[in-house]
C-alpha cells in the first residue's frame, strides 16, 4: 500500500506558532482532534500566518498525532502477511508427489519441455548444416540406419519416427527431388515401396559427423551407462503415455460443475 500525504503548512510556521503558545503559558491539549485547517499567507519572517486565527500547540500536535496514528495503523495494515490462496494440484498420483505437493513434479514438466526445445533446435542445426530441415535431415538419417537391417518402407519410418505415415510420404518425395532417398518397388507388395539413401546422401551424413559427434557428446554429457540404459527404456514408455493422454482430448467434454 502506498502512502501519500500532502501537508499544506511549512515547518518554520509550525515551529514559530508552538513557541508563541509556550510564551503564553498555553497548556498543550494532546488529543487528537478533527477541525477544518485555516486559511494561510505567506509571510516573509516567519513563513505562515493565519488570516482568521492562530491556532495553539495543542490543535497543531493534536493534528499531528491523529496523522501519524492513521499512518501506522495503514502501515500496520499493508505489512499483513496476505494468507495464500489454495493450491490446487496438477496431478493426484501419489509417486508424482512429493509430500503432498506437486512443485516438483511442475518443475520436471518444465525442465523436460526446456530440453525438448533445446534438442529440437540442435536438430534443425544439423539439418540446416547440410541443406535440409530439421524433420529432413531426421528422416534421411533413420531411412540410413534402418536400411542397413530391413527393408523399409514409409510405414516402418513413421512408426520409427513417431511420425504419420502421410507427413513421411510428403517428407520423401521432397528427399527423392533432391536425390537424396531412392524409391523402389517393393516385389512383395506393388503398393508399397522399399526406401534407400543415394550415394550423395551418404557422402553428406559422412561430413556431418564432425558436428555430430561433439554436439552429441555435449548434449548428453551428464549421463552415465546406468543412466542412458534406464532413460532409453522409459523415454519409450513416456512415448507411448504420451500419446494415450492426448486420447482424453478426444473424449466427450464433461459438464462444468
Amino acid at each position: 500500500m502506498r502512502i501519500e500525504l500532502s501537508i499544506s503548512f511549512s515547518c518554520k510556521g509550525i515551529f514559530r506558532l508552538y513557541c508563541d503558545a509556550r510564551q503564553q503559558g498555553a497548556a498543550p491539549d494532546l488529543r487528537p482532534r478533527r477541525f477544518a485547517p485555516p486559511c494561510f499567507s505567506h509571510d516573509e519572517k516567519f513563513g505562515l500566518r493565519s488570516d482568521r486565527r492562530m491556532l495553539t500547540d495543542a490543535r497543531y500536535l493534536g493534528m499531528m498525532i491523529m496523522i501519524r496514528r492513521q499512518v501506522a495503523s495503514a502501515m500496520s495494515k499493508s505489512r499483513k502477511v496476505r494468507p495464500n490462496p489454495r493450491k490446487f494440484h496438477t496431478v493426484s498420483r501419489p509417486e508424482l508427489l512429493v509430500r503432498g505437493s506437486d512443485d516438483l513434479f511442475r518443475q520436471f514438466v518444465h525442465d523436460t519441455l526446456a530440453f525438448a526445445t533445446r534438442i529440437q533446435a540442435v536438430r534443425n542445426a544439423l539439418g540446416n548444416a547440410i541443406g535440409l530441415s530439421g524433420t529432413q535431415y531426421t528422416i534421411l538419417i533413420a531411412i540410413a540406419r534402418e536400411q542397413e537391417k530391413n527393408i523399409i518402407g514409409v510405414n516402418e519410418i513413421a512408426r520409427h519416427l513417431h511420425f504419420s505415415p502421410a507427413f513421411v510420404t510428403i517428407e520423401v518425395a521432397k528427399l527423392v527431388t533432391s536425390k537424396l532417398v531412392a524409391k523402389e518397388e517393393n516385389p512383395s507388395d506393388r503398393r508399397r515401396v522399399i526406401l534407400t539413401i543415394t550415394a550423395k546422401a551418404e557422402r553428406l551424413l559422412q561430413s556431418l559427423t564432425a558436428v555430430q559427434r561433439p554436439v552429441n557428446n555435449m548434449l548428453f554429457e551428464s549421463l552415465t551407462a546406468t543412466d542412458f540404459e534406464l532413460l532409453r527404456h522409459k523415454m519409450v514408455d513416456l512415448v507411448e503415455s504420451a500419446d494415450r493422454s492426448l486420447q482424453l482430448f478426444e473424449l466427450p467434454a464433461m459438464d462444468a460443475k
